[in-house]
């Protein structure tokens, strides 16, 4: 058996300004994430391993999460230590 190679993906990343109340909105970011498709959750969402900034130069200052899900309706989420899934980001690419 053999298996393709894992492509790189990008997404855009913009963090909520303040997670818990997006109404506050976004924070601009001008790097895209570089990342993994490592699988998808019972959930339905895809797993991802970050794997670079697009840009750095141009991105955000931002504690980016080594293992992040992106959801179809263009969230990205975390998992905590509860095992709950938490929203942290938007992208435009789902």
């Amino acid at each position: 058996m053999t298996y393709m190679a894992q492509r790189k993906k990008h997404t855009s990343f913009y963090p909520w300004v303040n997670p818990k109340d997006h109404d506050q909105g976004f924070k601009m970011n001008f790097s895209a994430v570089t990342y993994l498709e490592v699988g998808r959750t019972v959930e339905g969402y895809k797993q991802a391993e970050f794997v670079a900034l697009k840009n750095p130069e141009l991105a955000l200052d931002y504690a980016y999460p080594q293992s992040f899900y992106l959801s179809a309706e263009g969230m990205i989420l975390i998992k905590t230590a509860q095992g709950k899934f938490e929203v942290i980001a938007k992208t435009d690419n789902c």
